[in-house]
């Protein structure tokens, strides 16, 4: 099983209830702020342009089916703008979806195994999962199964969808941590202790306006007792989480209130009860994948385009003669007619091969060599990125002021004016392999700009009497477990000289990577100091009389004080409080 089950109480009853509310709203029965308390937990969510919706899914670790993408592009073309659009944790968002259809989307999601119940709100999110989990060579096992049970157990329980705010539950399946379980609300490591399955458990973390690091609860759990714990944080948070200061209801400021040695014995005394008092046990479906036995080895003859290409994307798996590759996606996109036709050619591949991950690419796993050559013409055509260096198609940013009613600055066109800058410029980008440069459009985080070796954040700022569009800098975080850290933050620099700021940072990085092979230990050194003497180099922009440029942001035809003054209310912010 590569997904979660929805119950029956999701498919029916829950499904039943939400439908008469969207017909009682339509009917004008109940208010605007009523509906929205019981749509965005369904992960419906209204855009900056009034009446258009997005609506996130729950994919559950990123992994999807070939039928399921194909049913969900169907969709998208039906009811949205004809994209999938990738979240920074794994899920897929539909946007642009008009409030006449919301229903039908609910009930065509339900058809083809999968929700957006959970995707929004005071809920239990997307569980984020290892993307290469089950086949990277660091692998301790295949965390995926976990995921899909706790999120089918989750989805059973009514009071997942009635918690003070979001709840995001992770599964790494090593200490490299890819699925960032060390700040999370409540993360799993996989460990093996004396021959048996467990995991290392990190409470109280998240990113945002205030991000706190998870500090871990436990060194070993055997794996059974995964819902158990994750039940009993749950318990706690949802008894003493913030339900009137909506930006201070998060678990992490459960912590700073109560103290970790405080929650720490709470969360223990909820264990001790559950494990008495419910069915802690979850059905947990053999993560023992049987790939055919491959006789022959060799990696086909390939021609010089082909051999980059594999260079770059091409990892093999700990299962001998099978690969993965990434196909990085464009701002996190994907054409629905192209989705479609990936769907299709990989109809045939094994269970878990279709991944969404956190940096807003794809990864088609458990191919051969053939099977991935057969699939080069294609992944060209829906992905760009895939012509150039890794860092270009690694670069995350959340869909900020377009959409997004928290939105303050556009961190989508600001990734395209730097990846045009950089591919003008003699700068060796592949030698940057692995380099993360994440950019939300506010401080909330969206788009992991905390876990980023150079991150931006957005702003407002100004100059004379008119507002520009900036971002602060932060630099140097580390994600693994037992050396998790957040980015700095150093400086800010205007949008508009963004991407020659970038390159000047890259260049001078690249002139000492000899000594510094890992980013953070530059910054470290002396690299902190040098970003900052960057940033007040590239700090002046001209006054708007002499050119108008810098006071509109990327993809923008607005002035960026006018579209200021349509920032709206988070509509997690912003909804009923529930009691």
């Amino acid at each position: 099983m590569s997904n979660y089950k929805i119950p029956d109480s999701v498919l029916k009853d829950d499904f039943i209830s939400f439908k008469e509310s969207y017909k009682k709203f339509i009917n004008k029965e109940i208010d605007e702020a009523t509906f929205k308390a019981i749509r965005v937990p369904y992960g419906i969510y209204e855009q900056r342009e009034r009446n258009t919706y997005m609506i996130r899914v729950k994919t559950n670790g990123g992994q999807i089916s070939p039928k399921q993408l194909l049913g969900l592009s169907k969709f998208a073309k039906k009811y949205a703008n004809l994209k999938l659009h990738i979240t920074t944790r794994g899920g897929i968002q539909l946007h642009y979806a008009k409030l006449e259809d919301l229903c039908e989307i609910i009930e065509s999601m339900h058809s083809i195994g999968i929700t957006g119940r959970g995707s929004g709100g005071g809920t239990v999110r997307n569980i984020a999962s290892d993307p290469l989990s089950g086949v990277a060579q660091d692998d301790v096992f295949d965390v995926q199964p976990y995921a899909n049970a706790l999120t089918t157990k989750m989805l059973e329980l009514k009071d997942s969808f009635n918690l003070p705010k979001k709840y995001k539950i992770a599964f790494s399946s090593s200490g490299a941590d890819r699925a960032m379980a060390s700040i999370t609300d409540v993360g799993f490591i996989a460990r093996i202790k004396d021959s048996k399955k467990g995991f290392i458990v990190y409470v109280a973390g998240g990113m945002g306006a205030k991000s706190r690091l998870g500090y871990k609860l436990f060194d070993f759990i055997p794996d059974n007792e995964a819902f158990l714990v994750a039940e009993a944080v749950k318990q706690i948070f949802n008894r003493y989480g913030d339900r009137e200061k909506k930006s201070q209801a998060r678990l992490r400021f459960v912590a700073e209130k109560l103290g970790e040695e405080e929650l720490t014995r709470l969360i223990l005394e909820e264990i001790r009860i559950l494990r008495n008092s419910i069915d802690w046990e979850i059905n947990v479906e053999s993560s023992t994948l049987e790939l055919p036995i491959l006789n022959d080895l060799e990696l086909p003859t390939m021609n010089d385009s082909h051999k980059l290409w594999w260079d770059r994307f091409a990892n093999p798996q700990k299962q001998k003669g099978y690969f993965y590759l990434k196909v990085p996606l464009k701002l996190g996109d994907i054409p629905c007619e192209l989705a479609e036709k990936l769907a299709i050619h990989l109809e045939d591949t094994p269970s878990g091969s279709i991944c969404f991950a956190s940096n807003q690419n794809l990864y088609l796993r458990h191919l051969t060599p053939k099977k991935a050559l057969e699939l080069y013409s294609l992944i060209l055509e829906l992905s760009p990125q895939s012509l150039k260096p890794t860092i270009i198609g690694d670069m995350v940013a959340c869909t900020g002021a377009a959409t997004c009613q928290l939105g303050i600055a556009r961190p989508r066109g600001a990734v395209l004016a730097i990846e045009e800058y950089l591919l003008q410029k003699n700068i060796d980008l592949d030698s940057l392999q692995g380099f993360r440069i994440q950019m939300s459009g506010c401080p909330n985080s969206c788009g992991n700009h905390a876990t980023a070796n150079l991150g931006f954040f957005g702003k407002a700022k100004k100059q004379g009497d008119y507002s520009y569009p900036a971002y602060n800098i932060v630099v140097g975080a580390v994600i693994g477990e037992g050396k998790t850290r957040f980015a700095k933050k150093i400086a800010d620099i205007s949008a508009f000289r963004l991407p020659e700021f970038v390159y000047a940072v890259l260049k001078t990085y690249l002139e000492v990577k000899n000594i510094y092979p890992r980013f953070e230990d530059w910054i470290d050194a002396d690299g902190e100091e040098k970003i900052i003497a960057i940033a007040k180099e590239y700090k002046e922009i001209p006054d708007f009389e002499q050119d108008k440029r810098p006071y509109y942001d990327y993809t923008s035809d607005k002035l960026f004080g006018v579209s200021m003054k349509e920032r709206g209310i988070g509509e997690e912010n912003n909804l009923s409080r529930n009691k």
